[in-house]
């Protein structure tokens, strides 16, 4: 599924914290789940990063919802931190993936 113009303002914000050519998808439960391909990379056991998935608090949604676009980005850009320390320890290689989920909200 297509990311709608709120998820798409957050993956905007932090796609620089991942590889060029990472892409992200929402669910139908309005999650984020983000991968890229590893597929040739002599660590790689698998054909694509173990997924992290980003959900979203219902606040922060709403908030965004009703924000002016400038707004938005900046309320996007705070997650960030957020985000980054969800991804501590991070393997997207694992042997045996490892559901990675970050609530940002």
């Amino acid at each position: 599924m297509v990311l709608d113009p709120i998820r798409t303002v957050f993956w905007e914000s932090f796609r620089h914290l991942f590889p060029a050519h990472a892409k992200a998808v929402q669910t139908s439960t309005g999650a984020m789940i983000i991968t890229w391909s590893i597929k040739g990379d002599p660590e790689a056991t698998f054909p694509y990063a173990t997924p992290i998935t980003v959900r979203f608090e219902e606040e922060l949604t709403r908030a965004m919802e009703v924000s002016p676009p400038e707004q938005r980005i900046a309320l996007a850009q705070r997650q960030e931190a957020v985000l980054r320390a969800g991804m501590v320890g991070y393997d997207p290689f694992a042997a045996v993936p490892k559901a990675r989920v970050i609530v940002l909200g």
